[in-house]
C-alpha cells in the first residue's frame, strides 16, 4: 500500500467518522427531549407497523435492532408514559403484548422527519444538485461496502 493510499484511507476515515457525529447529532437528547434508544424504537415501530396492523412485539424490536428485550421494555415503558406509544393484548393470543405508535408518537415521528428534511434540502442548497446526487450515490457504495465488510471481519473474527 503506496503512502498516497494510506493518506486518502485516512481523510476516508476522517470524514466518515465525523458523518457518524453529525447523525448522532440529529438523535440529540437536547433536540428531540429523547434518549438516542427511544428515537430508534419510534422509527422501528414506525416504519414497520401499519396503521391498522396489530403492532410489535418486544423480542420482534429487540431482535431486530439487536438490542436485548429489557433495554427495549425500558425504552417502551418511558414512550408509554410520554404518550407515544401503546400497548394492547393480541387478538389471537390474549398472552402477548403488542406495541404501536399513538397518534402523539405518529405526529411526534412527522415532526423529526420535517426538520430532518429541510436539514437535508439545505444540504442540497449548499452542494447544488449534482453534487449531491453524487454525493448520495457514493454514500450508499461505501454504506454497501462497509457492510460487506462488516459481515466478513465478523465471521472471520469467530472463525479459527
Amino acid at each position: 500500500m503506496s503512502n498516497e493510499q494510506k493518506e486518502i484511507a485516512r481523510q476516508l476515515m476522517e470524514a466518515y467518522f465525523q458523518s457518524q457525529v453529525s447523525g448522532n447529532m440529529m438523535q440529540n437528547r437536547a433536540v428531540y427531549n429523547q434518549k438516542p434508544g427511544e428515537i430508534m424504537v419510534l422509527y422501528f415501530i414506525s416504519m414497520n407497523v401499519k396503521d391498522d396492523g396489530p403492532g410489535l412485539m418486544v423480542s420482534e424490536i429487540s431482535g431486530k435492532l439487536n438490542v436485548t428485550s429489557p433495554t427495549i421494555t425500558q425504552h417502551i415503558n418511558s414512550l408509554e408514559a410520554q404518550e407515544l406509544v401503546e400497548r394492547h393484548a393480541d387478538s389471537a393470543d390474549r398472552r402477548v403484548v403488542r406495541i404501536r405508535l399513538t397518534d402523539k408518537g405518529k405526529t411526534y415521528i412527522q415532526r423529526i422527519n420535517e426538520a430532518r428534511l429541510t436539514m437535508f434540502v439545505d444540504l442540497v442548497n449548499h452542494l447544488g444538485e449534482d453534487e449531491s446526487r453524487l454525493f448520495a450515490e457514493m454514500m450508499r457504495k461505501a454504506s454497501d461496502y462497509m457492510r460487506k465488510q462488516q459481515e466478513f471481519y465478523i465471521r472471520s473474527f469467530f472463525v479459527e
